[in-house]
């Protein structure tokens, strides 16, 4: 290709907007969402631990390396499905399955995939792809397994057509190739001055935020022991065990053993 023919071509290649349209669009975007959604700081959770308002979004603990190299952890709010739904709502959005899939493992555990399409009235669109495996988080059923899939690939597709760059709870994979394992060294690590919310919405985040499912915990408040107990826990296979009384105890909890359950102490 020519000189001159790639720069008639670079020429065409022109914004649909101008810096002020952009501003504006960006701004009433943001406006949005600090009308319609609900930060995590802002639940309401009362007296026994039960959440009374939930959040739109997720607080998710992620690993990153700082100047110098070493591993740090940060925690980022994250806009999850009823962000998406409630922002949908309000630009017109609509969705639909374009394909759906399920594939087989020899190990006989199944993937479902989807892939949704989101339009807008105006006739601009976006796709958005999704799988979850039966085998995730201790273990789902059919039902739930396709469920995530198609909540997955929903919400990628709405976040990207109308998310400004947003990354929404379930892009968040904490098995990225640029992560580091999830356990390691505390020596070697370099962490933040970081206060964790001790509060049943934020323990089930914590559990979230390393692949469990959180829907599969029962917790109580129990507030004149000043305690949280776990009455009820994913069905965890046994060569995960160890993994699991490692997270418990990476945020200062303990497993009693006599009575079977799971307690964080505050």
């Amino acid at each position: 290709m020519s000189k001159e023919l790639a720069n008639t071509e670079g020429a065409n290649l022109l914004p649909i907007l101008n810096p002020e349209q952009a501003a504006l669009a960006y701004k009433a975007y943001n406006q949005l969402c600090q009308s319609i959604l609900i930060p995590y700081d802002e639940r309401i959770v009362d007296e026994n631990g039960v959440v009374r308002q939930e959040s739109d979004y997720v607080r998710i603990k992620q690993s990153k390396k700082d100047d110098s190299g070493k591993w740090i952890t940060e925690w980022v709010d994250a806009p999850k499905k009823s962000a998406w739904r409630k922002l949908a709502k309000f630009y017109g959005v609509s969705t639909s399955i374009v394909e759906k899939n399920r594939e087989d493992h020899e190990n006989g555990s199944y993937t479902w995939h989807y892939t949704v399409l989101a339009s807008t009235p105006n006739g601009i669109s976006q796709d958005g792809e999704g799988s979850c495996t039966s085998s995730e988080k201790g273990g789902k059923s059919e039902h739930d397994t396709r469920s995530t899939a198609h909540t997955r690939a929903k919400s990628r597709a709405i976040s990207d057509l109308i998310g400004f760059g947003q990354v929404s709870a379930e892009e968040m994979d904490q098995g990225s190739a640029e992560n580091p394992p999830r356990r390691v060294i505390e020596s070697e690590v370099k962490t933040e001055d970081t206060t964790f919310d001790f509060s049943v919405d934020g323990i089930k985040a914590y559990f979230e935020s390393l692949g469990y499912d959180p829907d599969r915990f029962v917790i109580r408040h129990d507030e004149p022991t000043r305690q949280f107990v776990l009455d009820k826990i994913p069905s965890i296979p046994k060569d995960k065990w160890q993994d699991y009384l490692n997270d418990v105890r990476e945020l200062g909890g303990e497993y009693n053993k006599e009575y079977n359950k799971t307690v964080f102490r505050y």
